[in-house]
């Protein structure tokens, strides 16, 4: 997947890519890599949700970003 997804990769969200921002499962400052293969888009209100402490990110084979409230 990468940044080549066409809308934000959140289950069930077709907000454009336009609308998205780059989000890395392990932020770079956590060790992680700032890599397109470890990247995934998120639009603005998704992005927030994944950073909230309240839900849980849960990341799928197919790409996909699962959001569970905690």
């Amino acid at each position: 997947m990468g940044f080549s997804d066409k809308t934000c990769t959140v289950e069930g969200c077709d907000r454009p890519a336009s609308w998205s921002q780059a989000h890395h499962k392990i932020p770079w400052a956590d060790g992680g890599r700032t890599s397109v293969e470890d990247g995934r888009l998120a639009c603005s209100f998704h992005h927030h949700r994944i950073h909230d402490k309240a839900y849980r990110a849960i990341y799928l084979d197919n790409g996909k970003i699962r959001l569970i409230r905690q």
